[in-house]
């Protein structure tokens, strides 16, 4: 969106006039989704966020929201741009939705009641740039970015590491760690569609040994986030997977690994095979038991 299209929509734009003015200012435009206003907030106060992954198409992520994060302070005694939208929030009330009392400032609502300052949040310095997906369907990936944020609880960050981060990426995303993943999860998921473990299941899977791996570009680890089933190009309710055909960006991060664990054809088929079948009738025991 053009900035001439939100110009006038922007609540404190004050007497800017460009978006580079904004910019040299560290001023961010953000959107208030519930509301759909557009706020001036210094970039201090805002913390990139990975929030969810039902939309990711790659298995390399960027930020798909921010958290307002202010200090805890009184917003009256700072000049900040963001201090308007706080004011703003003041001056809001509840709509008397979920059992809560109507007409209620933010203030008083009961989950912030109890603090100093209603408004001010400070996330906890849990910053990472690898994430595990909390819960496998039929999709799976070990996700990355660029630089460390912050993520939602639907992902397990990895607090630290000290092996290759390329190599790492490699080893999390072949097929066998999928492998791995499906074999050991069996006892957790019972009749669920979804595998959903704890961060002790995490790490405690195996996982073949990231300095095994040779150097790989980076800029050829980012796959595609989509169904085994799609990614190895079957039919997920045919009758067998013989005819199998790994998309190019699956078969050169599987391929890294198989040539570390050293398997031959037949057996890197099988892999696939078995990780197909594995992931099949999780589905399929799902379903059979939601009809019953």
């Amino acid at each position: 969106m053009k900035f001439s299209e939100i110009k006038n929509k922007i609540k404190n734009l004050g007497n800017y006039k460009s978006l580079s003015e904004i910019k040299k200012d560290n001023l961010r435009i953000c959107r208030n989704a519930k509301y759909g206003d557009y706020w001036l907030i210094e970039q201090e106060f805002l913390k990139p966020v990975v929030a969810d992954y039902d939309d990711c198409e790659n298995s390399k992520i960027i930020p798909n929201m921010v958290l307002f994060s202010f200090p805890e302070r009184d917003y009256k005694k700072t000049v900040k741009h963001a201090c308007r939208y706080i004011e703003w929030g003041s001056g809001l009330t509840t709509k008397g939705r979920q059992k809560q009392e109507s007409g209620l400032s933010l203030s008083e609502t009961s989950t912030l009641k109890n603090k100093k300052y209603w408004y001010s949040f400070c996330p906890p310095e849990i910053l990472s740039d690898l994430f595990w997906q909390k819960r496998t369907g039929e999709r799976f990936a070990v996700f990355y970015s660029e630089n460390k944020m912050y993520s939602d609880q639907k992902f397990y960050p990895f607090i630290s590491y000290s092996l290759p981060k390329n190599k790492l990426i490699v080893s999390l995303n072949s097929i066998v760690q999928r492998l791995f993943l499906e074999t050991l999860s069996i006892s957790y998921t019972g009749a669920f569609t979804l595998i959903e473990i704890s961060v002790e299941d995490v790490e405690n899977l195996p996982c073949i040994n990231p300095d095994l791996i040779k150097e790989v570009d980076p800029n050829k680890i980012n796959t595609r986030f989509q169904s085994i089933f799609k990614e190895l190009g079957v039919d997920k309710d045919a009758d067998d997977f013989e005819n199998l055909n790994p998309s190019k960006d699956r078969k050169f991060i599987d391929d890294i690994v198989f040539d570390v664990i050293g398997l031959n054809d037949e057996e890197r088929k099988r892999t696939y095979i078995s990780v197909l079948g594995q992931v099949k009738n999780r589905l399929k025991k799902s379903s059979s038991l939601e009809n019953n």
